[in-house]
């Protein structure tokens, strides 16, 4: 073998092992999968796997934020970007503030998040670094929903897409994940810290915050005043309770449903399947506007949409004002809670009249009630309406 040759093949011999280094950096946890037993097999997927998924991160015009820096990281040691520099005080606290797409389409499910932000109707930094139930979120977003139709025809997959994050004042941050629902993951509570204000803001802290507080609801900025800021408002919104959903005429059979909370979360019969309702091992934050598609006993489908209260007449998605909308939100809770405390086996209770005369869009027509009921005790909450339609 002449001399060029042995250069030859020496620089082969580099050049595999660079490639090779370069793949086991990249793939060589993927690589490793395959040679696994079942159960080790599904344990690194939860790792390895990617999803197409994106951050947001939001506050309520209430309590307005502005996030310092913040990622969401997996098992590699990746990170993904929690969208920060912006003042989030524009929307509600589980709104968003705005996505920003950086990096690969596809990511890992994070193990951890961490974040930095500013409260400015406190004039406190908070920071916070916690672990994720990675499993749990794994499984929801490799959970086969099926699909949907979009306009044109085509079909799409109904699948999870967002991780969403709100926090609110004295450091509580809740994580939801959205996209073909909307699901609470945690609730987090981070802590003070201290930070010199020149490598967070540019100008006079004091003027950039009576700007800012000038332009707060009027009873958020007498809260300041009084130091009163709290987050139990946002604490109480995310409690969960043992109850079921059911109708009071047994010829109703709901085949459907589409339920908000008030925690934010939305669920749909292919997230959580007809059970759900009337499930009484797992929780439930309080349901404020449902959905049900129910047959009769004729097998007529009839869509039914429920309000659960009223607030001076307004519903709740007719744009409440910041005030309207945490005096609407507190006064289901403490009914709510109320009769929780009083009662067992709670059910939230339609309460249909015995005539069903079904609306139109012009002229609606309520045609029941909604309840509090147990088997000793039955409330009805006030201003609760039943709305009856063709099922299209």
């Amino acid at each position: 073998m002449n001399y060029l040759n042995k250069i030859y093949i020496a620089l082969v011999i580099i050049l595999l092992a660079f490639v090779g280094r370069k793949l086991w950096q990249e793939k060589g946890t993927e690589l490793f999968y395959y040679f696994l037993s079942d159960k080790k097999q599904k344990e690194m997927l939860v790792k390895t796997e990617k999803f197409e998924w994106l951050a947001n991160v939001g506050a309520d015009l209430t309590a307005p934020m502005e996030v310092v820096h913040g990622d969401f990281t997996d098992s590699k040691g990746e990170s993904q970007w929690i969208p920060s520099g912006e003042y989030l005080g524009n929307n509600r606290w589980e709104d968003g503030g705005g996505i920003y797409v950086v990096g690969n389409e596809k990511r890992r499910i994070p193990e951890r998040m961490s974040i930095t932000w500013f409260s400015y109707a406190e004039d406190k930094f908070y920071t916070g670094d916690f672990e994720l139930p990675q499993k749990k979120i794994y499984d929801l977003f490799k959970k086969d929903y099926g699909t949907y139709k979009n306009d044109n025809g085509t079909e799409s997959e109904n699948k999870y897409s967002t991780f969403l994050l709100g926090i609110a004042p004295k450091g509580l941050v809740t994580l939801w994940i959205s996209g073909c629902a909307v699901i609470e993951i945690g609730t987090y509570q981070a802590h003070e810290t201290q930070m010199n204000w020149n490598d967070f803001h540019k100008g006079d802290k004091s003027v950039l915050l009576e700007v800012y507080r000038k332009q707060m609801p009027l009873f958020v900025q007498e809260e300041i005043k009084q130091n009163k800021i709290s987050n139990e408002y946002y604490k109480n919104r995310l409690k969960r309770y043992h109850y079921t959903i059911v109708v009071n005429n047994p010829d109703f059979k709901i085949y459907d449903y589409s339920l908000h909370f008030i925690n934010h979360e939305n669920y749909y019969i292919y997230n959580n399947g007809l059970d759900f309702l009337t499930d009484t091992t797992n929780t439930k934050a309080l349901v404020s506007e449902m959905v049900l598609y129910i047959k009769d006993r004729f097998h007529h489908q009839l869509e039914v949409r429920i309000n659960i209260g009223l607030l001076d007449g307004k519903i709740p998605y007719q744009n409440l004002e910041p005030l309207e909308a945490r005096q609407y939100n507190n006064q289901l809770m403490n009914r709510f809670q109320t009769f929780y405390e009083h009662n067992i086996d709670v059910q939230l209770y339609i309460k249909f009249d015995d005539k069903i005369v079904k609306s139109n869009i012009k002229k609606p027509v309520y045609c029941g009630k909604v309840c509090l009921k147990s088997p000793t005790n039955e409330m009805e909450i006030p201003n609760s309406f039943v709305e009856v339609f063709d099922a299209e």
